[in-house]
């Protein structure tokens, strides 16, 4: 896009200069008791500050382009880099266009890869600060496998065999799967609109208001893994995705010299086009005639939310305050508790759940001394959750008939505080500490309530003007109430495991900084952290977890055209666990040692050729790796479980004219990884899992694409 100059360097100096006098003058008056928005300015000529040569641009600017590209998408994957997963050649337009009127009106147009799955177009019409309307388009996508295989197809709620498959009682006996197999796509698209806008005017001259609102709609579509069993035998499925949402946000907020107030709220539905999951059993019966298994499905539900918030100060000193309430409701019709013979029957006809939020949020922060500030909040959070509780049959993987049991009301509140201070030394030195409690209250689960709390310290320090450093401790403990396993649950915990996220624990975190910007284009920044998790109270469960690594990065203009950049990220986190196979005190003990590693480079060269090429390369190398040894009487070894990666994206912009331009973008990744669970496995490798066989991804991958783009 065409910039516009906007002032001499004279022009720029005097309004300087003019800002610069005015805050003396200003700050002068403070010191002597003075608040600023009580002076007098009626008689103050605004209109000789104004710049003459700012004055911004006014009819049409912006530039349109259109690419067409070969994409390499025989796996899909790759698509999460380029945004689409079609192979072969793909078309994209893009836009960035905008109207401006003299009074102030303008209208914008900003097109992004249009045509391709990941693309956006967002059209803004106003006066900005005033009033302004807009209507968004965003597509999303998320791409998993499209190689994989299954003698599944999908055919609106049901996944069905071909019509001539013959079942067998273990999938090596199944004489029609290598024949029936045919591809799974596991992928999401989203298509998310947005019509919206915002209305802002002043009740006075101290005082304006800003009334906005929204309205989003979203589809999504695809399919996920997902699984399905009757009794032992079980199938892995692409289970399809076809739902929607609707949101409408709306607020007001009003303001003032020193205060804001205003109430926002939300309204949300959730539509799924399934009302279940049904799926033909790919085996022999084991008993009676299950041929026909069902699984529920995500039900449609709604969700409302409404906040008022408000905030002033003065003299240094700043409040907020925030109070919402939130609601959440399902009241789907049940699915049957099984579809193989009579089915039990059900409490009632819809689950009728509600679940309310009431959330509350109180912040102060002001400056005490010159140099001494404080901080503090307190955020408190109950989620209560009115679903009435009922006995609903309980039915084992649509055969048999188990009794009943109820639905858990699982509840939790939550209070959190926290304190910090700030006391800066001198110009260039500042400690700053601060305590940390977290309070949480349950139902039905193993522990009544569970609180952390611990404190931090941070000292900072800037030796020079191109040269800071600062280090950051903190120290965190978990505790609560007795730990008394759940046992209205069929399958009760060992009363010896402790569950990681309600366990006691100590944690130890540590980090340190340091960044250098010279005036030469130079900048440099690297950081070291630490953290340790000691599970000091657990027999069963997750005992220890220690955590360390470091990241670099540099940048380096070497001249306005010429621009150097790389980075340098490793982690290491090692885990330790115990467990008990006779339901009891530890028989068994694993230790996991992860590892990754990111590194990248990359340079920007422009305006080569009498200013008419520029030049871009990116490389980055990704590597993230599991090892897990499980010792029971002997040490066994997990196998690979790992994730690697290449990327190369390299482009080169050359103009023809003032107005014109071509440019040529490579992308390459090549890109491996593995899990021990399903490696070099094949669709009956397991006697009783018909599966999608090894899902590992290996693939090298290129786009190539050509943008013409015409400035306007």
């Amino acid at each position: 896009m065409r910039i516009a100059k906007t002032s001499t360097p004279s022009a720029c100096f005097s309004v300087t200069l003019l800002a610069w006098a005015i805050s003396g003058v200003l700050s002068q008056a403070h010191a002597e008791g003075y608040e600023v928005q009580k002076a007098n300015r009626n008689s103050i000529k605004t209109e000789a500050w104004s710049c003459k040569q700012c004055q911004p641009k006014t009819g049409h600017i912006g530039s349109v382009s259109a690419t067409l590209a070969y994409n390499d998408g025989e796996d899909s994957r790759f698509g999460n880099m380029t945004g689409t997963d079609k192979d072969g050649l793909v078309g994209a337009v893009g836009a960035d266009m905008q109207y401006k009127t003299p009074t102030g009106y303008q209208t914008q147009l900003v097109i992004d890869n249009l045509g391709y799955d990941a693309s956006s177009a967002k059209l803004t019409t106003g006066r900005p600060g005033n009033y302004q309307i807009n209507l968004a388009y965003r597509g999303l996508a998320t791409y998993n496998y499209n190689q994989l295989k299954s003698p599944y197809v999908a055919e609106q709620d049901k996944m069905l065999l071909p019509d001539n498959w013959v079942s067998g009682s273990t999938t090596q006996t199944m004489p029609m799967l290598q024949s029936s197999l045919v591809n799974q796509d596991l992928s999401l698209q989203r298509d998310r609109f947005t019509l919206g806008g915002y209305y802002a005017g002043k009740m006075s001259s101290n005082s304006q208001y800003k009334a906005s609102l929204s309205y989003q709609h979203e589809d999504r579509s695809g399919a996920k893994k997902t699984s399905a069993n009757i009794l032992t035998n079980s199938v892995m499925l692409a289970q399809s995705i076809d739902d929607s949402s609707d949101q409408v946000d709306a607020s007001v907020y009003f303001s003032g010299m020193g205060w804001q107030a205003g109430i926002n709220s939300q309204v949300n539905q959730y539509k799924n086009d399934h009302q279940a999951l049904q799926w033909q059993s790919a085996y022999t019966p084991t008993f009676g005639a299950a041929y026909i298994g069902q699984n529920a499905v995500d039900p449609d539900n709604k969700a409302y939310r409404v906040a008022a918030e408000a905030a002033g100060g003065a003299n240094g000193h700043n409040v907020l305050m925030h109070a919402g309430f939130s609601r959440m409701s399902q009241d789907e019709t049940f699915i049957p508790a099984t579809i193989n013979g009579p089915s039990p029957v059900l409490p009632v006809d819809n689950l009728d759940g509600q679940v309310d939020i009431l959330e509350m949020i109180l912040k102060y922060s002001g400056r005490i001394t010159q140099n001494f500030s404080v901080q503090a909040s307190y955020n408190y959070q109950d989620r209560d959750n009115k679903t009435d509780k009922l006995d609903f049959p309980q039915v084992v993987t649509d055969s048999f008939h188990q009794g009943t049991a109820q639905n858990s009301l699982y509840d939790k509140q939550t209070n959190k505080f926290e304190l910090k201070g700030k006391y800066r030394f001198t110009s260039s030195a500042y400690a700053e500490a601060g305590y940390i409690r977290d309070e949480n209250d349950y139902t039905e689960l193993d522990r009544q309530s569970v609180d952390e709390y611990g404190v931090f310290a941070k000292l900072s320090y800037r030796y020079s003007p191109t040269w800071s450093v600062w280090l950051k401790g903190e120290a965190l403990e978990r505790d609560g109430s007795e730990y008394d396993p759940v046992a209205t649950t069929q399958s009760p915990s060992n009363p010896w495991l402790r569950k990681s996220y309600l366990a006691d624990r100590k944690r130890q975190k540590v980090t340190l900084h340091t960044d250098y910007q010279s005036d030469i284009g130079l900048s440099l920044g690297a950081s070291l952290h630490s953290v340790d998790d000691d599970y000091h109270h657990t027999s069963v469960g997750l005992t220890q977890v220690s955590y360390i690594g470091y990241d670099m990065s540099a940048q380096y203009a070497l001249s306005n055209d010429l621009s150097l950049n790389a980075y340098l990220n490793q982690d290491w986190r090692d885990s330790d666990q115990a467990g008990s196979n006779r339901f009891s005190t530890p028989d068994w003990y694993s230790t996991s040692e992860e590892k990754s590693t990111l590194i990248g480079a990359g340079i920007v060269y422009q305006n080569l050729f009498d200013n008419h090429l520029d030049i871009g390369l990116d490389y980055s190398y990704s590597d993230g790796q599991s090892d897990t040894d499980v010792t029971y009487g002997i040490t066994s070894p997990y196998g690979d479980y790992y994730a690697r990666k290449h990327n190369v994206n390299a482009y080169a912009k050359y103009k023809f004219a003032q107005s014109m331009s071509l440019r040529v973008d490579w992308l390459f990744e090549k890109y491996q990884d593995a899990n021990w669970q399903n490696q070099n496995t094949t669709w009956d490798t397991v006697p009783n899992v018909l599966s999608f066989g090894d899902m590992s991804h290996d693939y090298n991958a290129h786009y190539l694409g050509l943008t013409l783009s015409y400035q306007m």
